[in-house]
């Protein structure tokens, strides 16, 4: 039975007619365009920025709407730059998680040039694979090994791929020791355990290790041509993800779904300023959960992962910008025994798509 949408089964609408690479709602017009709006009709200019969903703090301004067609400058620079896939977390069933990743950023984006930078631990795949948030019990996950060979040969002459390893057990858990049984009670959404909180620092462990690998071995680079695309390994993309062909270097664009009050934190496309920011941000949970140790009578700032992400970006001043479309970059989330996290489902309003095995039709 092929999967369904509330209306015309299109991989990326949401029973809606609204096409998220046509949205009339995205970034603002160009620097110049705007000056000269406000210089002509200045209460036009006025509604123009007021309708934008940029954070009160924020002055992006991106020279051209992602809506827009290119213009034959904006092709010549899109050709000079690299667009740099960072992929982290825990992969599974990763050869449909990057064939979708193929079809909706880099065949989307035929003018960029692509690499992929990859981590994932060396160690889980020899023992059996369980997380009691999403209910994982008893699965078996991919070697290294096997997740190159998929790279390779998803991957082909159009992309070029490094992956690192690191031991969970040498690597990453030394470096949690710091975290106690009662820092959970400083997340006040109810659902985090002490493990929870572990594997989202190992997860946020994983993200900086792939992109500071990539960048130790490109270190004689111009970085301002670059694009940073961030993404879980565990993620099935169901929309096309049209990057920006100018986005400065303290920009970050995030889907504006499941952000909790906070940012979405399994996707986003970043400047090269803002990537390193992005890279680190466990940095910061760490530093606002010590801030809640030394002031235990103060209410803490953040509820979750989405609201600590928020704290983070904005405290470093980045320009960070929601997709104004509400279910543009849409994204399933797969779990190890082969199921797809229905909230995911029930999200995006797809019908029948319950189990892994369903996901072909979105790669047709």
């Amino acid at each position: 039975r092929s999967p369904t949408t509330t209306s015309k089964p299109q991989p990326w609408q949401k029973g809606k007619p609204t096409h998220l690479s046509n949205s009339k709602k995205m970034p603002l017009p160009s620097c110049v365009q705007l000056v000269f709006l406000i210089s002509m009709v200045a209460s036009v200019g006025t509604i123009l920025f007021s309708t934008s969903r940029l954070n009160a703090n924020s002055n992006y301004q991106p020279t051209q709407s992602l809506a827009v067609p290119p213009t034959q400058e904006s092709l010549n620079l899109e050709r000079s730059k690299t667009a740099v896939l960072i992929l982290f977390g825990v992969p599974k069933h990763f050869r449909l998680v990057f064939t979708s990743y193929m079809k909706y950023i880099v065949q989307r984006n035929p003018r960029m040039k692509f690499e992929v930078s990859m981590h994932m631990c060396s160690d889980l795949h020899l023992t059996t694979y369980e997380n009691e948030r999403s209910n994982e019990k008893n699965a078996m996950l991919d070697s290294p090994d096997v997740i190159q060979t998929i790279l390779d040969e998803v991957g082909g002459d159009q992309i070029t791929s490094h992956l690192t390893t690191s031991s969970q057990k040498l690597f990453m858990d030394p470096n949690l020791s710091w975290i106690q049984q009662s820092d959970v009670s400083f997340f006040k959404d109810g659902s985090y355990s002490f493990r929870t909180v572990l594997n989202q620092f190992r997860q946020g462990t994983s993200l900086r290790e792939a992109f500071f690998s990539y960048q130790e071995q490109n270190i004689n680079w111009n970085d301002n041509h670059h694009v940073y695309v961030f993404a879980r390994s565990d993620t099935f993309l169901i929309s096309p993800v049209d990057i920006p062909s100018e986005i400065g270097g303290a920009d970050a664009i995030v889907p504006s779904w499941h952000g909790w009050s906070g940012y979405n934190d399994r996707f986003a496309v970043a400047g090269p300023d803002a990537a390193k920011v992005y890279a680190t941000k466990v940095d910061g949970y760490k530093e606002a959960i010590l801030a809640c140790r030394s002031n235990p009578e103060a209410e803490p700032l953040f509820t979750n992962a989405e609201t600590l992400l928020k704290m983070w970006l904005l405290g470093n001043k980045l320009n960070v910008i929601e997709h104004e479309d509400d279910w543009a970059w849409a994204l399933l989330r797969l779990r190890a025994d082969g199921r797809i996290e229905a909230r995911d489902s029930e999200e995006f309003k797809i019908e029948n798509v319950t189990l892994v095995e369903h996901l072909p039709y979105y790669l047709e």
